[in-house]
């Protein structure tokens, strides 16, 4: 049987994608892990690395090889598959601590919480070479605890986003049921797999397993401020999926589980609000989408650190698109004049 469903979601990563498989093949990892790994239209030499992984360990790796479709179309190409008990996803650039893997697997044997979270840490190499490692322990949760998630609020238990994709993992039957499906042909929709079922699972627990490495030092990777703004539409995308469903769901929902949905709206309200901070001068119809969607992730209390900066705090005080531009227009400024007098 398999216990967990592991998909690798690949584009253009022939440099990294080695590295990641090596960590969830070794000889010591049992059967009983389904590796998935989507080649999305690489143009590199991916799938032909993939290959030979998958004659390596058979058992254990599956290959798809489609059109390139973005992120979300490759999380639902393998959720389509998948035959492990658990589904979770892993980044090609990223990596597993294999003998974590290997615990993790072991104590699934006995596992039958709706959602399993794990630890991460996060391996940052900087421009001169030179690496951090960080790790990400919870804050007030007891290890190896099984919890009623309509007794469990999220916020006050986490310091450095302790719930996301890097760390949690539901039932494959759960995500099925409640219909997860990405939207496909952008990026960011890691957010839909994290808030979808959060509203539907009755118990998780947190193993004391530092399980996944998540790798910091690619300048095109989709946090960075360039990617966030040759992307603004992606995230807004997936911000109003996330308000859509949240208006749907709001008045039957307790305080406690609405709480655990507003969590993981300000994840992608942040993102929204960061790249628009990169945005060029919004036109009228921009800046109605923008003051829709600020209007309804305020509505269900989506905290933002950036909204919270003084130069946004005058357009909570005068909501206008010509005070937006200006906001936008004199952070860029300040921000690019910052970076001058730090390379000189």
């Amino acid at each position: 049987m398999k216990l967990l469903s592991l998909v690798v979601p690949t584009y253009n990563m022939e440099k990294y994608i080695a590295r990641c498989l090596d960590t969830v093949t070794d000889a010591i990892v049992p059967s009983t892990l389904e590796v998935i790994v989507v080649n999305d239209g690489s143009k590199d030499k991916s799938l032909e690395i993939i290959r030979s992984y998958e004659k390596k360990r058979p058992d254990i790796i599956t290959v798809i090889d489609k059109a390139n479709g973005h992120y979300g179309s490759c999380i639902n190409a393998a959720l389509a598959v998948a035959k492990g008990k658990y589904f979770r996803m892993l980044d090609a650039d990223d990596w597993f601590d294999t003998k974590a893997l290997v615990e993790l697997l072991r104590r699934l044997e006995t596992c039958d919480t709706d959602l399993f979270v794990t630890l991460r840490t996060e391996y940052r190499v900087k421009k001169n070479g030179s690496v951090d490692i960080k790790k990400f322990p919870f804050n007030t949760v007891e290890y190896n605890k099984v919890y009623q998630m309509q007794e469990f609020e999220i916020e006050p238990h986490v310091v450095g986003r302790e719930f996301n994709m890097h760390s949690m993992a539901y039932k494959t039957e759960i995500l099925r049921k409640v219909g997860l499906k990405h939207i496909e042909g952008i990026c960011y929709t890691d957010i839909q797999y994290c808030f979808l079922p959060i509203d539907r699972i009755k118990d998780f627990i947190v193993f004391d397993l530092y399980l996944y490495y998540y790798f910091i030092g690619r300048d095109d990777q989709s946090t960075s401020a360039v990617s966030l703004l040759r992307n603004y539409q992606h995230v807004v995308k997936v911000i109003s999926f996330v308000l859509d469903y949240m208006d749907k769901s709001y008045s039957n929902n307790s305080e406690i589980t609405v709480s655990n949905q507003r969590y993981f709206l300000s994840e992608i309200y942040n993102m929204f609000i960061n790249s628009l901070r990169w945005h060029k001068p919004l036109t009228d119809d921009e800046y109605s989408v923008v003051e829709n969607i600020i209007v309804r992730a305020e509505k269900y209390k989506a905290e933002s650190k950036i909204m919270s900066k003084f130069y946004f705090k005058l357009y909570k005080i005068v909501k206008s698109r010509i005070v937006l531009n200006m906001i936008i227009f004199l952070y860029q400024n300040v921000h690019y004049q910052k970076k001058r007098r730090f390379k000189v």
